[in-house]
């Protein structure tokens, strides 16, 4: 079949399936469908009864309840029958107060959002006598927000909408409702940013084409004040793309380059001068494999190859919304990777942006490549430092399972400074090693190297220690393989059970802030 470059026509993407309820802040709670009261542990493992409580005598009634223990996440519904301020109790577990985590509280906040939507309640008011910490609060909205996802746009039957559409945070005081009141908008702020990263990700690949991500983009920086350039086939000819160019070359679809840029305003007098980041995203927004084709089995799951390109825009809108101080570029290469007759085919030899030639030993090896030609681009917007976050192998799964990322480069400290972010998003990562020996096995006899060894061993690594011969002398690199938890992690509350998670969202936009 003549490869032609056809267009395909585009689809908005703001179907809003995932609406968010008011989040609201008062000092007193008024008439609402259910009060909330968090609970935790006493020694005993029973609910501890907080002094002076107004629902003392239906928490020491708990001590009795067979099932509720408080421990995280467990809840429990005593019904009013309209009588009193409130309809209905919702009692939350938070466990022991000596292992309260924000991590245990977001999840908790799942499970009572999920609890809310069982029994249909329209509106609840949020106490706090047991979350006194202001980012324990913030671990509780977000907690909610990132609970707020469905993807219907293809469907003729929608599925429910969640019946609570209000949630009244229970202020002490007005000095307290005007904190909770920021890190309510900011919880906001981060469900946009996440959900917009799962509708890129859960995107149909029919739909879902460079062309696409390239439009929603443009939509995008408009809206949140970005800079955007989108870069055509014939002009990543001329920058001398080839790798990038190769993986697209058997498809009928168009790749693009999408460049986002983040400038943010002048901190003023005395303060602190902004960085650079660059932000660089594997957008194959199908990948069969091309001739090197993938089994049948899950293939249909390649559709979210692109969750790296998705993840670094909602970064992006993100650290945006938030203010960083930091400018930030970012650079998402979108392309298929197809086995058309135009295809590259194993052994073929291509010259990179950057003048290096890579034997194409499996074209199944195709993230890496495209994300070769775009890092060396990102080094002409002069950063202090380079992220590249992709679904690049499968090995990572095997190597670490589905609790982490792996993250890998050249500089430790930048390392990190990414890994204690994700600690405190319970996003975490694991370093892998990058040791110079690693690139013994991508040799050639024909090119300066070749993009894989094509056996079994060390796959992650060898993956990023490619991608490393196109960082130059004195770049900071780090690179997020996040093929393991780009979807189907379903086992965190907070996360949906199909599809796209929204991982490192908050991560990256919370290590552009602290860069």
């Amino acid at each position: 079949m003549a490869n032609s470059k056809t267009r395909s026509s585009s689809r908005s993407s703001s179907s809003l399936d995932w609406a968010f309820p008011a989040l609201e802040t008062r000092t007193a709670a008024g008439k609402v469908a259910a009060d909330v009261v968090f609970v935790s542990q006493d020694s005993s493992k029973k609910p501890a009864v907080p002094a002076k409580h107004p629902y003392a005598a239906l928490i020491e009634r708990l001590r009795g309840v067979e099932g509720f223990s408080a421990r995280v996440g467990s809840t429990q519904v005593v019904r009013f029958g309209g009588a009193g301020e409130a309809e209905n109790v919702v009692f939350v577990g938070l466990g022991q107060p000596s292992e309260l985590t924000d991590e245990k509280v977001r999840q908790a906040a799942a499970a009572l959002w999920s609890r809310l939507g069982a029994e249909k309640m329209a509106s609840a008011a949020l106490h706090f006598n047991e979350l006194t910490r202001m980012g324990q609060v913030r671990a509780l909205a977000e907690g909610i927000v990132l609970s707020c996802y469905g993807f219907n746009k293809y469907k003729k039957v929608a599925d429910p909408i969640h019946a609570t559409r209000k949630v009244v945070f229970i202020a002490a005081d007005r000095a307290r409702q005007s904190h909770i009141q920021e890190e309510l908008d900011r919880a906001l702020a981060v469900g946009e940013a996440v959900n917009i990263a799962r509708d890129w990700s859960n995107e149909p690949s029919n739909f879902g084409t460079p062309e696409y991500y390239a439009a929603e983009a443009q939509k995008l920086a408009r809206r949140y004040g970005l800079k955007c350039r989108v870069i055509s086939e014939s002009e990543a000819r001329r920058e001398k793309m080839g790798l990038y160019l190769a993986v697209g070359q058997g498809s009928e679809r168009e790749g693009k380059i999408v460049v986002l840029e983040y400038n943010p305003k002048p901190a003023g007098k005395g303060g602190r001068k902004g960085r650079t980041l660059a932000f660089v995203g594997k957008g194959i927004t199908f990948d069969s494999g091309g001739i090197s084709i993938k089994p049948a089995l899950k293939m249909e799951e390649m559709k979210h190859d692109m969750t790296g390109a998705a993840t670094l825009l909602g970064a992006t809108l993100l650290a945006a919304r938030m203010g960083v101080q930091n400018r930030i570029v970012t650079i998402l290469a979108f392309t298929e990777n197809m086995p058309d007759g135009t295809a590259i085919q194993p052994g073929n030899v291509v010259r990179a942006r950057n003048g290096k030639t890579v034997e194409i030993i499996n074209t199944d090896a195709e993230g890496r490549l495209i994300l070769a030609d775009v890092l060396d681009f990102a080094h002409d917007f002069k950063p202090d430092a380079i992220i590249d976050a992709a679904t690049l192998t499968g090995a990572v799964q095997i190597a670490l399972g589905k609790h982490c990322c792996a993250v890998l480069g050249n500089d430790d400290a930048l390392i990190q400074s990414l890994m204690g972010a994700g600690s405190a998003n319970h996003e975490r990562m694991w370093q892998l090693p990058m040791w110079d020996e690693y690139f013994e096995d991508l040799k050639s006899d024909t090119a300066d190297m070749k993009n894989s060894a094509n056996d079994g061993s060390g796959g992650t690594i060898r993956g990023a220690i490619f991608m490393h011969q196109f960082i130059r002398k004195g770049m900071k690199w780090a690179h997020l393989d996040i093929a393991a938890v780009a979807n189907a992690m379903g086992h965190v509350p907070y996360f949906p059970k199909k599809g796209a998670s929204g991982m490192y969202v908050r991560t990256l936009a919370q290590f552009a802030a602290e860069f």
